[in-house]
């Protein structure tokens, strides 16, 4: 298993809760499961959180109990707001 770290903005709909030290467990196939933050973001058990990645991606995650721990629940959808290509 393969760890990703860094620090983050989070939100929770469209409040903004700033930016989290976090680390990102991806599994043998490339996919995101479970992320730990350095602090727990202020948010209720089931809530899902919206997790911008150092270098751009996007996860949403589902808080679990109490912990600083959530659960990688999808990636997105985010449109792409670039008018061309790169």
């Amino acid at each position: 298993m393969e760890r990703m770290t860094g620090q983050g903005g989070v939100k929770r709909g469209p409040s903004d809760l700033g930016r989290f030290g976090y680390q990102v467990e991806v599994d043998a196939g490339g996919h995101a499961s479970v992320v730990k933050f350095e602090r727990q973001p202020h948010a209720e058990e089931g809530d899902t959180l919206h997790l911008t990645l150092e270098d751009g991606r996007m996860l949403d995650c589902q808080v679990i109990d109490s912990s600083a721990y959530c659960a990688v629940v999808g990636d997105g959808p985010y449109l792409d707001r670039r008018k061309s290509d790169r």
